[in-house]
């Protein structure tokens, strides 16, 4: 009989790859973050969408249940769920894949911001993502300054998008096109 070795995937091309998973458009990525925000029992959620000097961010807040250090590090992982094992009725989530997917589908940088009765944040960044898949774990310090999730009171989620390439890519964007985009799409959403 053979052996059995350790053979993961490199963790940069994989990334990359998982860019294409599901053809998001941005209205498809959105959603599927509105239905995690659905899922941990939200009454708000807040898109932003700031055309940045060309540079686009986009930032996803809600006031649902939040997150701990170790949840978020377990979702922050790519597959975090087994899609065999019952959920609740309520969890539109299924693979463990929905919010890192619709994410890079976007962007190339994916940051998280979440409050409990702590804060936690973390991030990964295609560009730096090391062969090891060493997530960014953010210090508070950090945290404040990228996000004021830190000052609510009560529970929240923010997801920060970073270097959204595939929004300007194709075209060349200038900042009424990019109004226009996001217009749109918040049109679609709100359907």
């Amino acid at each position: 009989m053979g052996k059995f070795i350790p053979n993961p995937p490199d963790s940069r091309p994989f990334m990359e790859t998982s860019r294409s998973f599901g053809n998001y458009e941005l209205q498809s990525a959105l959603a599927d973050l509105i239905d995690n925000s659905i899922t941990a029992k939200c009454k708000k959620v807040e898109i932003r969408c700031d055309w940045n000097e060309g540079d686009p961010i986009i930032r996803i807040k809600d006031d649902g249940n939040g997150m701990s250090q170790s949840e978020l590090n377990q979702a922050m992982k790519h597959a975090s769920s087994d899609p065999t094992k019952s959920r609740d009725l309520d969890d539109l989530g299924r693979f463990g894949l929905g919010m890192k997917t619709a994410s890079f589908s976007q962007a190339r940088r994916l940051t998280v911001v979440t409050k409990t009765s702590e804060i936690a944040g973390a991030r990964w960044d295609v560009d730096t993502v090391s062969d090891n898949w060493l997530m960014e774990v953010l210090d508070e310090e950090e945290i404040k300054i990228i996000s004021n999730l830190h000052e609510i009171d009560g529970t929240g989620t923010e997801i920060i998008w970073e270097k959204t390439d595939r929004l300007t890519e194709n075209r060349e964007m200038i900042k009424d096109s990019f109004d226009e985009v996001v217009s749109n799409t918040m049109k679609e959403i709100s359907k």
